[in-house]
């Protein structure tokens, strides 16, 4: 069995994968559909983004801010609109099994 490993993102602390997906669907489930996310939701997902697998083709030329969509059979998720327009959906749950160093000064803080 492997060691539990502490997640970080956006200077929170998560003791499980549990505790960080708890995190994230209070956040997903926060907002209206279609709805822009505020400041320091904004923050988090930007760090949490910096994490996933597939994070420089999720963020392409830059992150203008995160909204709350819907997503297949009537789910929802959250969409990287980039700065030329285009959005793309992400699985929060890469964000948080995936690597703290990936792209933290890609997706500068909004602060």
């Amino acid at each position: 069995m492997g060691k539990r490993q502490v997640i970080e993102i956006d200077n929170e602390t998560f003791a499980t994968q549990a505790e960080a997906r708890e995190r994230f669907r209070g956040i997903l489930y926060k907002y209206r559909l279609n709805q822009s996310v505020d400041q320091a939701d904004d923050q988090f997902l930007r760090a949490a983004l910096a994490r996933h697998p597939d994070a420089f083709e999720k963020v392409g030329p830059g992150v203008k801010h995160f909204e709350v969509r819907s997503a297949d059979y009537g789910t929802r998720c959250f969409w990287v609109v980039r700065l030329d327009g285009t959005a793309e959906r992400f699985s929060f749950k890469e964000c948080y099994k995936g690597s703290p160093e990936m792209l933290a000064s890609v997706i500068p803080s909004t602060s």
